[in-house]
């Protein structure tokens, strides 16, 4: 704390001075929001100090009082007097604070009920009587309540705010603000009913194999408990995972309907799992139901599909990886498929490419994790096979963009009839669409028709050759309905049907192939309908095709010379609808053969190779090979064998130091081990000593060279984390908190009629022991969860800083469950260890807090009362001069300035104050030009004819006269 005062005065010309009091006491007070002082002592010396004239300082602490806004009061007492001067203190804690609300969801004309928790940050202990705000905002972002809540007994504030009938629908908020601490929660005010039904589904089993056929029971019923009988349940299914369900599944195999029976029950039984399922893949329905009245209840379920009973993850120190020729620290986690945890369970490993392995055995702790010494042997190759392929259904070919009847009496628009037959006629046009390429992808096919009154197709245009030709020839085969001539014009989009294609290599003895490479592709996409739609593999066509060019013949002369036909030729029948596709090749007119060339000859040999998407199988899926390490993991849990699934670990490199900790839950005062371990790539030597920081405590041992290890003993009062330091090597110990709460609420009774009312007993224990806790009790009807989500009992969990990890151990064990102390097992918890990247920080500071205040020095505001005074005394007698002087006498400047002295007495004499700030009497020539003016004979005087003709300038006069 440093203290001071200033001295203000004038020097001889009139200038302000300013200048240190050198002598003088001080006192110190700590006032309360009720005004109550409390004097704070001096530290160390307890008396002030001084360097020369400046100011007074000495350390001061201030008591431990509850949280809130305080004043610092110092009183200094000098020889020019005592002054006091106050400073607003505001001493909060670093705070956690959360907000909960008795329901998400609210109507209009409903009373929200809200309370929040603050907690300190350094200990989590409660802040009892801390100041706060609550502050309600509506969806626009309007205040619509700000109140201050003090918080009570455990920290705990609790509110409510009443909706108007009119409120605002929408999204809205509640915080809680203590000290830049503020916690805050949403709910949504919106018109809502209850639903009166209740939809029951799940799975008989918690996983379903290959070959199961997966089943849904369920029951719909009334809130009351009244079934809904004989109605009707459809499902709505999806899929998630890698593995893709059959095709058949999405396209209406699987129930989409069920029927309740008397009771509101219901079944619903799926085809047979397929042999291909790899890993686990969730099929999840959306169910809805109606009751007589048609109201609707919803629901949803989902379906665990498992290749393996076990499910097996993994963690170790090194990367989660294997180091080959090397002991392990490997931590495994056996589950179920479903994620059932098997504590107890006896785990077995062994090498999934060695036969002759029997293996290592662990048992797994509470959290079903087993620690592992382990030698994976040499990496090997590892093949991942590959997930199935579904083809699937591709869209049709063909379809009709446009029609127009340019003979039409509708403006050129088809008619309804025509347009209805051209749709039904599409299936007939889709062998045609084997003339798109696939390359392209989709082609638009244009041409017009004329048709006769019977329905006949009497004449085409724009049809010359592949696709239109393909198509017109189709329509003409079929004809259209009878009615009165017309001419169409007609628009198709045609898209790949994904055949087979043709790929060929043309060797030119003589002249040039240009020209003929076009009559090449037009017959090769007709002869894509020749081959087989499953072709899987490319298969060279036997035989050479030769052909010969003249520039005045349109059609190229051509011989299929026989070759050796390899053993997996294409089938007979395939290679003579090729051999007579390609038996007609017509070369475009307007070609040129070559330069100045009037002919060509050559030969061509032809490939046919699947097109990959198409109708055919798909490309094949390729199988995921790898260096890495294939183990197989067996479990047996309470006499059963519960199956055994296969574990992929990659290789990892050994780093040159690690640390460990042993045990790495430990208690408070108790000893822990820390282990230092070398790797292939350690230089240089062990450290001497090794420090491990538990919180304030920095604790240092000597490290044993023998065993490389030291023992540290925890302080007796400490929890939280501690870790080594000092080396390369990271190394933690987690000391749970002292206190664990537990909190069974039960009902005095079963069931209760309706208006009955309930009891509910509240049972709290402090580790093991009967003992006093906070509790709050929210309840809602339960069919509200159809409506919101509701907050279950992590809703706090927040409030306790959890470390950071990089991803959670086994996907499921991450910091949070570390702090709250969810970990039961030691193999689980030193696999969480493992994951963690950064602990949270002690906030065991207060927030640094700096303040200052003086008192205010304002010579106008000292001068303005006292000379308000002496002017009233100023106007009285001036009153009275009037009254009673001769006819005829004026009153003058100096006149003035004598009743003006006359004032000065009298009021001195009453003890008025007649000082400035100070502390000289109030001249007139000593006054501001706006007070002095307020003096003016003429501002004074009422009665004109007591004021001289001569008018003197008053400021001028006392500026000279100076009175």
């Amino acid at each position: 704390m440093t203290v001071w005062a200033e001295a203000h005065g004038m020097d001889a010309e009139g200038r302000e001075l300013t200048a240190s009091v050198g002598r003088g006491t001080a006192a110190l007070f700590l006032v309360d929001a009720a005004g109550k002082e409390t004097p704070l002592p001096l530290d160390d010396k307890g008396r002030w100090e001084r360097e020369g004239s400046g100011p007074l300082s000495a350390p001061v602490t201030l008591p431990a009082v509850p949280d809130g806004d305080y004043q610092l009061r110092a009183r200094l007492t000098t020889p020019l007097g005592t002054g006091t001067v106050d400073s607003a203190l505001p001493l909060y804690a670093p705070a956690r604070v959360r907000v909960l609300t008795d329901r998400p969801l609210y109507e209009p004309g409903h009373r929200v009920r809200f309370r929040a928790v603050a907690l300190r940050a350094k200990d989590l202990s409660p802040l009892d009587g801390r100041p706060g705000t609550w502050k309600v905002t509506d969806p626009s972002g309007e205040v619509v309540l700000e109140e201050r809540a003090p918080a009570g007994n455990w920290g705990v504030v609790a509110g409510d705010f009443p909706l108007d009938r009119g409120a605002p629908t929408g999204t809205w908020t509640v915080s809680w603000t203590s000290g830049g601490a503020s916690g805050d929660a949403a709910f949504t005010v919106e018109p809502f009913t209850l639903p009166r039904l209740r939809m029951e589904a799940k799975s008989p089993r918690p996983f379903w194999r290959a070959n199961d056929a997966p089943e849904v029971t369920g029951q719909v019923s009334y809130a009351s408990g009244a079934p809904v009988a004989d109605t009707d349940v459809t499902l709505a299914w999806s899929h998630a995972g890698a593995w893709p369900p059959p095709t058949e599944w999405l396209r209406g195999e699987l129930p989409t309907k069920a029927r309740t029976d008397a009771a509101g029950r219901f079944r619903v039984t799926l085809p047979r799992v397929p042999q291909d399922l790899r890993g686990q893949a969730t099929l999840s329905a959306n169910l809805e139901a109606k009751d007589p009245t048609g109201e609707p209840v919803r629901g949803g379920v989902s379906l665990l599909l498992s290749e393996d009973a076990l499910a097996v993850s993994s963690v170790t120190e090194l990367e989660d990886g294997l180091v080959a020729g090397f002991s392990n620290r490997v931590y495994l986690r056996a589950t179920t498929a479903s994620g059932q945890v098997l504590p107890g369970a006896e785990v077995t490993v062994t090498r999934a490419w060695d036969p002759r392995d029997t293996g290592v055995s662990a048992v797994a702790d509470e959290d079903g994790v087993a620690a592992f010494q382990l030698d994976p042997g040499p990496a090997v190759n590892v093949v991942v096979p590959p997930l199935p392929v579904r083809v699937q259904p591709r869209p049709p070919s063909v379809s009709l963009v446009s029609s127009q009847d340019l003979l039409g009496a509708q403006g050129g628009q088809t008619s309804l009839e025509d347009q209805l037959a051209l749709e039904r006629l599409l299936p007939v046009l889709h062998p045609c669409a084997r003339f798109v390429s696939p390359a392209s992808g989709s082609a638009m096919a244009e041409f017009a028709v004329r048709v006769g009154a019977a329905g006949q197709v009497l004449d085409v245009g724009g049809a010359e050759e592949g696709l239109e030709a393909c198509m017109a020839s189709a329509l003409r085969a079929k004809g259209l309905p009878a009615r009165a001539e017309r001419m169409l014009q007609l628009r198709f989009r045609v898209m790949d049907p994904g055949l087979p294609s043709f790929r060929w290599n043309t060797q030119v003895a003589f002249g040039d192939e240009r020209g003929v490479s076009e009559g090449l592709t037009l017959a090769a996409l007709d002869a894509r309908s020749c081959l087989p739609p499953t072709l899987d593999r490319a298969v060279a066509i036997p035989g050479a095709l030769t052909w010969r060019w003249w520039a005045d013949k349109p059609e190229l002369a051509l011989s299929w010379v026989a070759e050796p036909a390899p053993d997996d030729a294409l089938p007979a029948a395939v290679l003579a609808c090729v051999k007579e596709r390609f038996a007609r090749i017509r070369a475009p007119a307007s070609k040129q053969v070559g330069r100045g060339l009037s002919e060509a000859m050559g030969v061509v040999r032809f490939i046919a190779q699947p097109t990959y998407g198409g109708n055919g199988i798909p490309r094949p899926p390729q199988a995921t090979t790898f260096l890495g390490y294939e183990l197989k993991v067996r479990a047996k849990w309470d006499g059963q064998d519960m199956g055994e699934t296969k574990l992929v670990l990659r290789p990892a490199r050994l780093p040159p130091l690690r640390a460990r900790v042993t045990p790495v839950l430990a208690k408070a005062g108790e000893s822990v081990k820390v282990e230092l371990l070398r790797g292939p790539g350690f230089t240089g030597e062990l450290p001497k000593t090794l420090e491990l920081v538990a919180g304030p405590a920095r604790l240092k041992e000597k490290l044993d060279p023998a065993t490389r290890s030291a023992r540290f003993t925890l302080p007796q009062d400490f929890e939280g984390w501690a870790q080594v330091e000092g080396v390369e090597a990271t190394a933690r110990v987690y000391v749970a908190p002292r206190a664990s709460l537990t909190v069974e609420v039960s009902p005095d009774k079963p069931a209760y009629a309706p208006g009955e009312l309930a009891h509910l007993q509240v049972h709290t224990r402090v580790d093991g022991k009967d003992g006093e806790a906070a509790v709050g009790l929210f309840g809602v009807d339960e069919t509200l969860a159809q409506l919101a989500p509701l907050p279950g009992a992590d809703a706090l969990d927040g409030l306790r800083p959890s470390p950071s990890v990089a991803t959670p151990a086994f996907g499921v064990l991450d910091g949070q469950a570390l702090a709250m102390g969810r970990i039961r097992g030691a193999n689980a918890a030193a696999a969480a260890l493992l994951r963690v990247t950064a602990v949270p920080s002690l906030e065991d500071v207060e927030t640094p807090l700096s303040v200052s205040a003086r008192s205010p020095f304002s010579p106008d505001a000292e001068l303005t009362e006292p000379f308000y005074a002496v002017l009233t005394e100023l106007h009285a007698r001036t009153r009275k001069w009037e009254e009673t002087a001769p006819e005829g006498e004026t009153l003058d400047p100096a006149g003035l300035a004598r009743l003006w002295a006359e004032s000065l007495a009298a009021c001195e004499q009453r003890g008025q104050k007649v000082t400035d700030a100070f502390g000289r009497k109030l001249r007139l020539s000593r006054l501001p030009q706006d007070l002095l003016a307020l003096t003016d004979p003429r501002a004074v005087v009422v009665n004109g004819t007591r004021l001289p003709e001569d008018v003197v300038n008053w400021g001028a006069w006392v500026a000279r006269e100076a009175p």
